[in-house]
């Protein structure tokens, strides 16, 4: 049965990420192996139709189709790729400084939607260990952002 949904997370550098399903639930994990689309078209907001596959490890995407492209990006540069800016999956001592003053604020001065507060969530576990699964990294996220959604920090 083929599911609509969004994507929330692709690096291409790893060559994972995570869709989440329009009619709500767990994200799906996606991995390059089982696409046969342009990975550039899998920034996040792109809309997407895809089948779900049961496996030993969990759930995963699989027969992926872009049916509408990502809303431009208004950011003049764009993120760094996590290599160009990470010597073997480890911040820089700038890295870290910057990691510490942007998780004080939120880009824009403003609060942070649960989209937004996810997405950097899954950027600071993928960059912390390489050991860690898809269902955990999805697990940790979610949980992490009902807490700051339940304290206010984060707006639903």
């Amino acid at each position: 049965m083929t599911v609509n949904g969004k994507v929330v997370h692709y690096d291409a550098n790893r060559g994972f990420g995570f869709l989440a399903p329009d009619a709500g639930g767990a994200d799906v994990f996606l991995h390059i192996n089982d696409i046969d689309i342009d990975e550039n078209a899998l920034k996040p907001g792109a809309k997407v139709a895809f089948d779900i596959e049961e496996t030993d490890r969990g759930t995963k995407a699989v027969n992926v189709a872009v049916t509408e492209s990502a809303p431009a990006d208004d950011a003049p540069a764009g993120r760094p790729h996590r290599r160009d800016s990470h010597d073997h999956g480890r911040p820089h001592g700038g890295d870290r400084d910057r990691d510490r003053d942007r998780s004080r604020k939120p880009r824009g001065g403003g609060s942070l939607d649960a989209a937004s507060f996810t997405e950097e969530v899954t950027e600071l576990l993928l960059d912390s260990s390489d050991d860690l699964t898809a269902a955990q990294i999805v697990a940790i996220r979610q949980r992490i952002t009902e807490f700051a959604v339940a304290r206010g920090w984060v707006l639903d």
